[in-house]
């Protein structure tokens, strides 16, 4: 808390007005990066639409699972909140539901990835979309992690992530 009254310029007790605990800070900070991902997406949705009109589903699909990953700046902070916010998911209910709410936003994300190019006949007609989608957000989410910890550079998570999703369209 210090630390963030610090950051924003405010006193400890101005910061406390509007966060009555570090939970209650979380929960603003996770809510935010939850807004700011939406806001994203809205705000790519008539780019992403005339890409796929000129032939670039795969590169639409990968561009929209990586608004979800540490690919910049502006996504780690994001990332290193979602992180921060996870163990506290593990003992508080209000927590427990918006992490829930956050990976099922994720997991949707996906699936809408994997249908999507099965609907426009890109992806291997024998593979199923349901089992696709939970391999595709096992590996958006462990790539997240290892990106976190500074295990897999942003070069080799991108490059396993067009990997993955280029190979979906193959038999």
């Amino acid at each position: 808390m210090r630390e963030v009254a610090r950051e924003a310029g405010l006193s400890m007790g101005s910061l406390r007005y509007f966060f009555d605990s570090q939970d209650g800070l979380l929960l603003f900070a996770m809510q935010e990066v939850m807004r700011r991902v939406r806001v994203r997406f809205d705000a790519g949705a008539a780019a992403r639409d005339a890409a796929i009109r000129r032939g670039k589903t795969f590169d639409v699909v990968i561009g929209m699972l990586e608004q979800v990953m540490p690919f910049d700046d502006e996504r780690l902070i994001e990332a290193q909140v979602w992180q921060a916010f996870a163990p506290r998911a593990l003992i508080d209910p209000q927590m427990r539901a918006m992490r829930r709410q956050a990976d099922d936003e994720v997991r949707e994300l996906c699936r809408q990835c994997v249908f999507g190019l099965q609907a426009v006949g890109l992806m291997d007609p024998g593979r199923a979309v349901a089992g696709e989608t939970e391999r595709l957000w096992a590996l958006v989410d462990g790539l997240t992690l290892h990106m976190l910890t500074e295990h897999t550079s942003r070069r080799t998570a991108r490059q396993a992530l067009r990997r993955h999703v280029t190979e979906l369209g193959r038999a």
